[in-house]
């Protein structure tokens, strides 16, 4: 599995980007999901166990079945839709990286199994 992952800068108003991640980039993303990538989940970061504020605000996960399967899914016009439409909400930044999955960490698995 591999997997693409978003981390969202905390936005000068947040309800602003709640609006329009949540009503505009969301179902855009879903849209590139439904071309055959695995799932893709958002994360809206609360406070760490410290009290501390989180160093992002929002962390997006998308799971593909390969490298090539993500950026064939990222490619189609969709996908590019999706890319593009960040400018309109992200203006506080973020940081984008990918990797594959090494091992899933499961509660009570034994390793390898």
């Amino acid at each position: 599995m591999y997997v693409f992952t978003c981390l969202y800068h905390h936005p000068e108003d947040p309800k602003a980007f709640d609006d329009h991640f949540f009503t505009v980039h969301a179902p855009l993303a879903r849209k590139v999901v439904e071309l055959g990538l695995r799932s893709a989940t958002a994360t809206k970061l609360d406070p760490n166990p410290d009290g501390t504020p989180p160093p992002f605000y929002v962390k997006v996960d998308i799971a593909a079945d390969s490298a090539e399967a993500l950026q064939a899914a990222m490619s189609t016009q969709e996908g590019q839709a999706a890319q593009a439409d960040m400018a309109n909400f992200a203006g506080a930044g973020f940081v984008m990286f990918t990797g594959e999955v090494v091992d899933e960490i499961l509660p009570g698995s034994p390793p390898g199994s």
